[in-house]
């Protein structure tokens, strides 16, 4: 008899456990889909135009141009964007940080080598220099 009371509390157990991680899982998908067209403004101080970078979700792959410093992007609100060049400059590789997708947003490009890089690059000219 005290077997099957524990068994019966277990299962209760367990089936509140599952019934409240469902919730709060379906709670996450409603609002993780909420779907926006982000107007994205591009600031940079790179010699390049704006036409030259694109913006991409991360999340699905989708990637529009810049036009006039401003870009849409139909995303869903918190997906990751980041700037990257334009595929026809295959060349060239860039690192650019991401930044969580919102309805207006402006992100700022800066193409200025920083101090500490400059220093690094400084550092290993002067070290095969000699």
């Amino acid at each position: 008899m005290k077997n099957m009371f524990l068994i019966t509390i277990l299962i209760l157990l367990t089936n509140f456990v599952t019934f409240r991680v469902a919730i709060e899982k379906n709670l996450q998908l409603i609002r993780s889909e909420d779907e926006i067209i982000a107007e994205i403004q591009l600031v940079t101080n790179c010699e390049l135009s704006h036409e030259s970078f694109i913006v991409v979700d991360l999340e699905t792959k989708k990637n529009v141009g810049f036009n006039f410093s401003k870009a849409y992007l139909r995303t869903v609100e918190g997906n990751r964007l980041q700037i990257q060049l334009d595929p026809k400059f295959r060349d060239v590789t860039s690192d650019f940080e991401m930044h969580p997708a919102q309805k207006q947003m402006t992100i700022e490009v800066d193409c200025n080598i920083s101090d500490r890089l400059k220093n690094t690059f400084d550092s290993l000219r002067n070290t095969f220099k000699n």
